[in-house]
């Protein structure tokens, strides 16, 4: 799941712990990120959905973040996100695996580190621990991860 902020208004990171508590909110409804990575004008995750819809945990997270942001920063009127938002269905081991490099590996896409694990806002370090990444993963451009998917 991809959701971009609305003319790519680069908030997300400044405000990373309104996104929390947002997905904190979310996550009471049973949707679990299992891989994430918010960046400054976009965020994306892997989400296990458990009894409730992808589109009502966006549509939750949208509006919990927008009414936070709005009360923290304020800001009175004005578009925080861009409608809609970007999905894909896993089809199997190979594709997950895929999408969660290609979340991990987005912050040094876009330039903004050497390394995913220089980046605080992602679960990488999570997934690093577990055994799933080596220190040096994604330090040399991965080919297969840059296919872009979602932005």
């Amino acid at each position: 799941m991809t959701c971009v902020t609305y003319n790519r208004a680069p908030i997300l990171t400044d405000t990373f712990a309104i996104a929390s508590a947002s997905y904190r909110y979310v996550r009471q409804l049973g949707a679990k990120a299992v891989a994430w990575a918010v960046l400054p004008d976009n965020l994306h995750a892997v989400v296990e959905l458990g009894d409730t819809s992808l589109s009502d945990a966006v549509r939750f997270f949208k509006a919990k973040f927008s009414g936070q942001y709005r009360s923290a920063c304020g800001v009175k009127s004005g578009r925080i996100w861009q409608h809609r938002f970007w999905d894909h269905i896993i089809r199997d081991e190979e594709d997950y695996a895929h999408h969660i490099d290609y979340i991990h590996y987005n912050p040094v896409h876009h330039g903004l580190v050497l390394s995913p694990f220089d980046y605080a806002f992602s679960s990488a370090h999570r997934w690093r621990e577990m055994g799933y990444y080596d220190r040096t993963w994604g330090m040399v451009k991965l080919p297969l991860v840059e296919k872009s998917y979602g932005e």
